[in-house]
């Protein structure tokens, strides 16, 4: 009797322990992942008359976690303030407005639709960016039209030095590259179109855009 009870004892340690170290017959799993939202980016989304601006869309379970699934099919809620190409979330400024940007994902039997807004601006002749003590430049891009023939950027330097390095040196820009300055303001002009990449040649990890229309 006695070695009967030990036994059961015994039996019963080793499942506990089994237990306790994950092993057993079979493996357990996480519950199987379900299409549930898309989430569409960017927030707060801004594009000029004439330029474009391209979007992503994910796909995420309930849990949150990015799943696969086909790609999304991209629409405009009015294609007079701005248009999207249904296959690429290129979106397309047209006209000021503020129109929603839906992208559409159906998996299976399932479709879910996620969206944004995008301001659509018309540029002006000048825009101004600051070389921030916080080693960055605010905004990090700017558009400007050539009015006139002419479109301006200045840039104000707080009180750590920076410069404005091109990267392609921009066509019709005057003095392009600025030296490394601070406590001042230094404006450029533009006078061909185009996209134009800068940087801070002192602090990695700052850059800029100008995109001239």
């Amino acid at each position: 009797m006695l070695r009967s009870v030990a036994r059961i004892v015994a039996a019963g340690s080793v499942a506990a322990a089994l237990a306790a170290c994950g092993g057993s017959s079979g493996s357990t799993t996480g519950p199987t992942p379900v299409f549930t939202s898309v989430a569409v980016a960017p927030a707060s989304a801004t594009v000029s008359v004439g330029a474009t601006l391209t979007m992503t869309a994910l796909a995420k379970d309930q849990n949150g976690a990015v799943i696969s699934t086909p790609a999304a099919t991209w629409s405009s809620s009015d294609e007079t303030k701005a248009t999207v190409d249904p296959a690429t979330g290129v979106v397309s400024g047209v006209a000021n407005g503020t129109p929603t940007i839906t992208a559409s994902i159906t998996d299976g039997s399932v479709t879910h639709e996620g969206s944004q807004q995008v301001s659509v601006t018309t540029p002006t002749a000048t825009a101004t960016v600051t070389a921030t003590t916080g080693q960055a430049f605010s905004p990090p891009g700017v558009t400007i039209a050539r009015a006139s023939g002419t479109g301006t950027v200045t840039w104000t330097f707080q009180s750590l030095a920076h410069t404005v390095t091109w990267d392609t040196q921009p066509g019709g820009a005057t003095e392009a590259d600025i030296d490394p300055t601070q406590n001042a303001q230094v404006s450029r002009d533009f006078t061909v179109a185009g996209h134009y990449t800068y940087h801070c040649s002192i602090h990695p990890g700052m850059h800029g855009t100008v995109d001239v229309q």
